[in-house]
């Protein structure tokens, strides 16, 4: 099982060094035009292996052409783009930390949307998970939670979480069924006129343009192949041979690497809050998934 666990610990380093590598180059492109370059770039790595499957398969992609887009709109571009607009306004470790409370949104959703039954042990679980979110949203801080006072970037990305979560239950309802190359690089394709549009309002309100140095234009690139096709095809390999519940656990690495690329390349710091909300939300998810296992 070792490769697919190192494939699983690489999908995770992919997706925390994205937080990361977002947060350092912020100051040279605007967050839309982030979000259009990191997917633009990734489609055109994707092309010239994906083109001839997708065409092989092109009865089905016309098919489903719709869903694709709408999917791509919802969990590839809407969900980048909005991550990224939210760590203009907080950090890395933040938003990597919230972002693994996408579980919690995603039992709710299949609750109430979807007719999916919800046991005890599993409201009690999501539970201590929100609470896990409010004391990273509050900073530790009881004033500013009895205040209300919530960081926009934070409250930005948990919009993104959601988007997320919404996602994740549509591609369990439509099981659209195609390769999974064929299905990245369609939704990809089928979502870019997405951050194109953003990206056009942003500078039409007066965003700078973008003002790259090497280390911004290597970090397309990175954004481009690894956590938009490298960190999929790693983690598909290892839910594939570890399986999926094996593989969720590898998802509480993603801020880690992110906490650990953080303070190394920016200078962020974790505090004990950021700690003791980790703690809840991932002991919050396992008391839920454990009960929905059983």
């Amino acid at each position: 099982m070792a490769p697919a666990y190192l494939a699983l610990a690489a999908a995770a380093l992919f997706w925390g060094g994205n937080w990361v590598l977002a947060r350092w180059i912020q100051n040279q492109f605007p967050p839309q035009t982030l979000s259009l370059l990191r997917w633009g770039s990734a489609a055109l790595f994707l092309a010239p292996f994906a083109i001839g499957p997708t065409l092989r398969v092109w009865g089905e992609v016309r098919r489903e052409w719709k869903r694709l887009a709408i999917l791509g709109a919802i969990g590839v571009t809407g969900f980048s783009s909005l991550s990224y607009t939210g760590l203009s306004f907080t950090t890395s470790i933040n938003g990597s930390l919230l972002n693994t409370a996408a579980p919690v949104f995603i039992l709710i959703l299949a609750a109430l949307g979807f007719g999916e039954r919800i046991s005890m042990a599993e409201v009690a679980g999501i539970a201590v998970s929100i609470v896990g979110v409010l004391v990273i949203i509050a900073r530790g801080s009881l004033a500013t939670m009895a205040a209300m006072e919530v960081n926009a970037g934070d409250a930005i990305v948990m919009v993104a979480v959601l988007l997320w979560a919404v996602y994740t239950v549509l591609l369990r309802v439509w099981r659209i069924q195609l390769p999974p190359m064929v299905f990245l690089f369609t939704t990809i394709v089928l979502s870019l006129p997405l951050p194109i549009a953003t990206a056009a309002l942003e500078y039409a309100l007066g965003a700078p343009a973008p003002a790259p140095d090497a280390v911004g234009l290597i970090a397309i690139v990175y954004l481009g192949l690894f956590p938009s096709i490298g960190a999929y095809a790693c983690w598909n390999y290892g839910v594939r041979r570890a399986g999926a519940a094996r593989a969720t656990l590898f998802q509480y690495l993603i801020p880690v690497f992110a906490a650990v690329l953080a303070v190394a390349l920016l200078g962020e710091q974790v505090r004990l809050y950021h700690v003791a909300g980790a703690a809840l939300i991932v002991g919050g998810l396992l008391l839920a998934t454990r009960a929905k296992a059983r």
